[in-house]
């Protein structure tokens, strides 16, 4: 739950926490893009009224969708923090193949 609250806090700090800086990486950079436009799009809807446009509507619609992505990607960071931290022990030579009449797994035990 840690790595959840951490990434719902600051996107990418569960990831980081969880040993996986490249993808904690990508959820900050995505956080930037969303806030840098939301911010842009306010910026120009503002202007937008300040003129008395009538593309106004258009541009605040275009605010309220960066907001949207910018609240989806805290919420999906947590979960896919959660989901990280829960499988972060789970054995990575874990092989699922194809065999004749099914599907098999293997796990190599090491001594």
């Amino acid at each position: 739950m840690g790595a959840f609250l951490r990434s719902f806090v600051l996107p990418g700090w569960g990831q980081v926490a969880t040993d996986r800086p490249v993808t904690g990486a990508t959820f900050v950079a995505w956080e930037g893009v969303t806030i840098m436009m939301t911010l842009k799009a306010q910026q120009e809807a503002n202007y937008f009224k300040a003129i008395h446009s009538a593309n106004l509507r258009h541009k605040r619609q275009e605010v309220q969708d960066w907001l949207v992505l910018w609240v989806f990607n805290h919420f999906f960071s947590g979960a896919e923090a959660y989901v990280s931290a829960h499988l972060h022990d789970f054995p990575p030579d874990l092989k699922v193949r194809a065999f004749p009449g099914g599907i098999g797994i293997s796990i190599p035990f090491h001594e």
